[in-house]
């Protein structure tokens, strides 16, 4: 019996929910065990041999807005059938990094708390103790890891979509050697700041009797611990609330959202978004670690919750749900530039005078580590991507991203920081959309756009696109000469 495209659509929408409710419970640390073969299985229809020829038959006689729909379906549904074939080995994979457990010192935590306890180490022989504990037990899941790249290939060529490299770029609507050149640009005309911010800053809080600054040091400086009760996440989110109220973007009262502040021993360290109905359903997860690392996570998922939330219910589903992820990136970056706005944080944190100006120096500096980690590890995915021997590039990940950001990372995290999908390459699209977003709503607006019940009505109708236009053509439509790394980069100038 042939495939109907209509009902692959449903099901599709289907196993992404159930995808996005799986997710939020097993990071949002509800369970303990990975199930995502058995959520895949529920759902084999969708892997089906003849469901990608039934899309590209209607794709092949489509046009207009019906064949952007159907290629965004087509990229979506392939993605999964690659998800798929993985699936067991990341439900031993995450199963494993759910229980391993960490020791020092005869303490042990949960190997996913060993970022909480790092930020919170002001004793730099502490934070040294427990990255390298991490470190080992990271080892432990090195040939797993590696089983998962090697498998992902083989899942890949199985689509006949060509090389891997030539796949992977055009399910996910990317052109991968024009972002290598963006990447290039971005460390190359960020170098002199950043290495002048780097003595600044780091120099004069890490002292380096025990070694080089490493990125634990960096996850520290994140916190902020010396700026105390600034940072209290659920006063903050209060105020955010409040800002939004005035924007004129309310988080919704019909349930739709749902933030998730509760603490238990096996949430995630990161502060994430589970998009399980788009617009009726996302969960805001918030893991608070501390200072400007709940801050910025705060804000950067408050953005994309907006843009899942504000979506049009009147857009097709893979308007709303697919299509193009550095839009929504681009939102988060947006929201999470506020926290670059002195006179935004002077309002919402107290922070005023030196203390204030303290602040702006540093966040300024740790935006610039993040940007330039972003780009080296799109450089990095890269020379993944084209090795024939990936288990033999450990050396050459730490290599290229203690080079970008001055910070050392251990050669045993070179696959657990690679996320598939050349997903450092959809950041950088955003944050790069992002900053001409900003620029709009600066000219537009005023400085303090944020305030703006104007400024929300122009904000609000482009969340309200969903994902129907791809960062390229919205970059087009807000004014700007395509999407480039200039204004991000003009930008970045302006943060020291």
């Amino acid at each position: 019996m042939p495939f109907r495209v209509e009902e692959i659509r449903d099901r599709a929408q289907r196993l992404q929910s159930a995808l996005a409710q799986a997710r939020y419970r097993l990071q949002g640390g509800l369970e303990e065990r990975s199930s995502l073969a058995a959520l895949y299985h529920e759902h084999r229809l969708l892997l089906a041999s003849g469901v990608l020829p039934a899309i590209q038959r209607e794709l092949s006689e489509a046009y207009g807005d019906e064949r952007q729909r159907l290629k965004a379906l087509f990229n979506w549904v392939a993605g999964r059938q690659i998800e798929a074939e993985l699936a067991p080995l990341e439900d031993e994979l995450r199963s494993w990094e759910t229980g391993a457990t960490v020791s020092v010192a005869e303490r042990e935590i949960p190997l996913r708390r060993v970022a909480d306890w790092v930020i919170r180490a002001d004793d730099r022989h502490e934070r040294i103790a427990w990255e390298a504990a991490r470190d080992r037990r990271i080892e432990e899941s090195g040939a797993l890891r590696l089983d998962v790249v090697h498998r992902e290939r083989e899942a890949v060529a199985r689509l006949g979509l060509g090389e891997y490299i030539d796949a992977r770029e055009r399910l996910a609507s990317l052109d991968l050697r024009r972002m290598e050149r963006q990447a290039t640009e971005i460390l190359r005309r960020t170098e002199a700041l950043y290495r002048t911010a780097f003595a600044e800053e780091v120099d004069r809080r890490i002292a380096r009797s025990e070694g080089p600054p490493t990125r634990g040091d960096a996850l520290w400086l994140m916190g902020m611990r010396w700026l105390g009760r600034s940072f209290e996440i659920q006063p903050l989110y209060a105020r955010l609330r409040r800002d939004l109220d005035l924007l004129g973007l309310p988080l919704k009262g019909d349930g739709s959202v749902r933030v998730d502040f509760d603490r238990r021993p096996l949430k995630d360290e990161r502060t994430f978004t589970a998009a399980i109905d788009v617009p009726g359903e996302v969960v805001l997860v918030v893991c608070p670690l501390g200072g400007w690392t709940d801050a910025r996570g705060l804000l950067h998922e408050l953005g994309h919750t907006l843009h899942y939330t504000r979506s049009s219910p009147a857009l097709a589903w893979e308007e709303r749900a697919l299509g193009d992820v550095a839009v929504g990136e681009a939102f988060a970056f947006l929201f999470e530039a506020l926290t670059q706005d002195a006179a935004w944080m002077e309002s919402t944190t107290g922070l005023s005078g030196d203390a204030l100006a303290e602040y702006r120096s540093l966040v300024g500096f740790l935006q610039l580590f993040r940007l330039r980690r972003e780009a080296a590890r799109h450089l990095w995915e890269l020379d993944l991507a084209r090795a024939e021997r990936p288990g033999q590039l450990a050396d050459r990940y730490a290599q290229h991203l203690s080079d970008a950001t001055g910070f050392v990372h251990h050669p045993v995290t070179y696959l657990r920081d690679h996320r598939r999908g050349f997903h450092a390459a959809r950041r950088l699209r955003g944050w790069m959309l992002s900053a001409i977003m900003l620029d709009r709503l600066q000219k537009r607006f005023g400085p303090r756009w944020y305030g703006d019940a104007q400024a929300g009505q122009y904000l609000g109708e482009v969340l309200s696109a969903g994902q129907r236009e791809n960062a390229a053509e919205l970059a087009t439509q807000l004014g700007a000469d395509g999407l480039t790394a200039e204004p991000l980069l003009a930008r970045a100038e302006g943060w020291r």
